[in-house]
């Protein structure tokens, strides 16, 4: 019954359109190149260290949008590269459930460009097209509205989606939902999950308060 409710939103989605084509698998291309609220900053390779240690963490050497944004700031943009080289590429987090912390994070605040970044990258991970459009498209606080996910995600997606939810739109997280995550991941991954998802709210928050990429009112796209 689940799976034809989302068929069926997912055909709604598509007649009243939902934004741009979801990604493919290639990971060149990752930004349109839009206007920002602030101007992006690119030093040329070679010129300025910090552009070229986050160059050093990205995909073929090329800096995203998000990373000419920061570097108005260059000391922001370092700390950012330094916390997020640890969360996103150092943690011992199951790839799908740390990739579905972050693409549930962007349906709920809308971060469209943080979903567009990351859908490519989760589908790497292991989550499959129907498990995306569970985390595109369940309502937040799902399981309390009687939506059960099992099927399609697991339990140990499950527990993350709604810790997520959780940390996300209430900050307060429940004990009962801190403990079905506890069930799956050991003390040192419980603080991995929390930092990827707290440090993915912000930055969330961060790109859609600065339109990065010109995403700002974008909505954030049905997988297909």
């Amino acid at each position: 019954m689940l799976r034809s409710c989302c068929l069926l939103l997912v055909a709604f989605g598509c007649l009243v359109s939902f934004g741009s084509p979801s990604p493919g698998s290639n990971l060149e291309k990752r930004d349109d190149n839009l206007p920002a609220r602030v101007p992006y900053v690119f030093p040329p390779p070679g010129t300025d260290p910090i552009a070229d240690a986050i160059r050093a963490r990205r995909t073929n050497g090329t800096l995203l949008d998000l990373d000419g944004v920061l570097l108005n700031a260059p000391l922001i943009a370092q700390g950012e590269d330094d916390l997020f080289g640890v969360i996103r590429d150092n943690n011992t987090l199951p790839p799908a459930m740390r990739e579905l912390f972050i693409l549930r994070i962007a349906v709920l605040n809308n971060a469209s460009y943080e979903w567009l970044q990351h859908e490519s990258v989760g589908r790497m991970a292991g989550l499959t097209t129907e498990q995306l459009l569970a985390i595109r498209l369940a309502p937040p606080f799902f399981a309390s509205q009687g939506v059960n996910l099992t099927s399609i995600l697991g339990a140990d997606l499950v527990a993350a989606m709604t810790f997520t939810d959780w940390i996300t739109k209430n900050v307060h997280v429940p004990d009962d939902v801190f403990n079905a995550l506890k069930t799956f991941l050991n003390d040192s991954q419980l603080v991995e999950a929390t930092a990827t998802a707290a440090g993915y709210s912000f930055i969330s928050r961060f790109v859609v308060a600065l339109n990065v990429d010109a995403k700002m009112d974008v909505p954030v796209p049905v997988p297909t």
